[in-house]
C-alpha cells in the first residue's frame, strides 16, 4: 500500500503511467490490474505470473465477475462500483483450496487508480499475499469454488471516505451514489 501511496504524487489517485512493477518486487507476480469498464464488464488487463501458475490458467482479458458464482455476481459488481465511486481501497481474505487438499489463506489488498489524465477511477491494482508462507509450486491449480467469495472485506479510507455500507454483510445491491 505504501508503494501505491507513493505513486499518487500528492493526487487522490495514481494513474496508469505511475505503475512501476519493479517497485512491487515479489508482489508483482501476485498482482493484477482490473479495468472497470462498466457494472458488468471488469476486465483483467494484466495478471502476475504467480497467479497464473497457481490457478493453472491466465486471467488476462477475462471478466473478473466470471470468477464468482452467478448468485454473487451482482454483489461483487456492486462492491467494485462502490470502491470506484468513493474512491477507496479494499482488503479481503480468501481461503484458497489447493488441488492437493491444503488451504492457503490469502490477503487481497486493492487500490483504485485512473487512466492517464482521467478524472475518475477506472482501474484497480490488486495485490495478493499468502499468509502462511505457501507459494508457487506448493499447491498448483486452486479450486475455483474457493475464490468465488471472500471473507471479512473492509473498505480503507484513502482520503475520500468509505461507502456507507458494511461490505462483509450482504445487502441488496443498489445503485452507487
Amino acid at each position: 500500500m505504501s508503494i501505491w501511496h507513493g505513486w499518487r504524487h500528492g493526487r487522490m489517485l495514481p494513474e496508469r503511467r505511475d505503475i512501476d512493477l519493479g517497485q512491487l518486487g515479489d508482489l508483482a507476480g501476485t498482482s493484477l490490474l482490473l479495468n472497470v469498464r462498466g457494472h458488468d464488464d471488469i476486465r483483467a488487463d494484466w495478471v502476475g505470473d504467480t497467479i497464473t501458475a497457481l490457478l493453472g490458467y491466465d486471467l488476462t482479458g477475462m471478466n473478473y465477475l466470471d470468477l464468482t458464482s452467478p448468485e454473487n455476481r451482482a454483489w461483487r459488481a456492486h462492491l467494485t462500483m462502490a470502491q470506484m465511486a468513493q474512491p477507496c481501497s479494499v482488503v479481503i481474505y480468501y481461503m484458497l483450496q489447493l488441488a492437493q487438499g491444503g488451504v492457503m489463506p490469502v490477503e487481497f489488498v486493492s487500490g483504485p487508480m485512473r487512466e492517464d489524465g482521467a478524472s475518475n477511477a477506472s482501474l484497480i491494482l490488486c495485490c495478493a499475499s499468502g499468509l502462511t508462507g505457501l507459494h508457487e509450486g506448493q499447491g498448483k491449480a486452486v479450486n475455483p469454488d474457493s475464490y468465488e467469495e471472500g471473507e471479512g472485506m473492509r473498505f480503507i479510507d484513502i482520503g475520500a471516505g468509505v461507502p456507507p455500507m458494511v461490505p462483509s454483510v450482504r445487502q441488496d445491491a443498489r445503485l452507487v451514489q
